[in-house]
């Protein structure tokens, strides 16, 4: 009985060796935990956050022409692009060579019953929206165009957040004028002057 009692412990204590478990005897308890991928906002053709404009140009299947403002550049395609079932102008905004914003404009001519088809359409991707202030909005627009836009412009705001953190607004900026708004995790804190806090 002391040879059976012998053989067994000395097969556990050798068993993590001979199966070459590089953690020894405390990896064969340590139960490994997957750690899923983290959800990468991921827009038309792949087209990721951070992305240059270069990588953006690769990925983006229509033409593009660029402009300049300050430190942001702006790549717009040429035409119209489909969104859902409407057209818009896609507008590719980056901050030092980094993508932090996209949006479409729907310009005018849409109706109330578009606006609220797309309102429907977001919240079956992103959960029910919330109701943002316009001054949460024109963070983001005024890190491009300082001043153009007013929060009293800003009308019948939707507002939604992806897993990932990206923040998507759709919002009337006239009275028949709407535009969706997706912005990169953290893009707001590249407005602010940080120097000595």
């Amino acid at each position: 009985m002391k040879k059976v009692i012998c053989l067994c412990l000395t097969a556990l204590l050798l068993c993590p060796a001979a199966c070459g478990l590089a953690g020894g005897i405390g990896g064969l308890w340590d139960s490994p935990t997957a750690t899923p991928a983290p959800y990468t906002f991921s827009f038309r053709s792949g087209i990721q956050w951070n992305m240059t404009r270069e990588l953006v140009r690769a990925l983006e299947t229509q033409e593009l022409t660029e402009r300049v403002n300050g430190n942001w550049s702006i790549l717009i395609p040429l035409a119209p692009v489909e969104v859902s079932r409407y057209k818009a102008d896609l507008v590719y905004m980056f901050l030092n060579d980094q993508l932090k914003m996209i949006s479409y404009d729907f310009g005018s001519g849409g109706t109330e019953s578009d606006y609220q088809y797309l309102t429907g359409a977001l919240d079956s991707v992103y959960g029910e929206h919330a109701e943002p202030n316009a001054a949460e909005i024109l963070i983001y627009l005024d890190l491009i165009y300082p001043g153009h836009y007013s929060a009293d412009n800003l009308l019948n705001r939707r507002g939604w957040t992806a897993s990932d953190g990206t923040l998507v607004y759709l919002y009337y900026y006239s009275p028949t004028a709407y535009t969706i708004l997706y912005v990169c995790p953290g893009a707001g804190q590249a407005g602010y002057n940080t120097a000595g806090l």
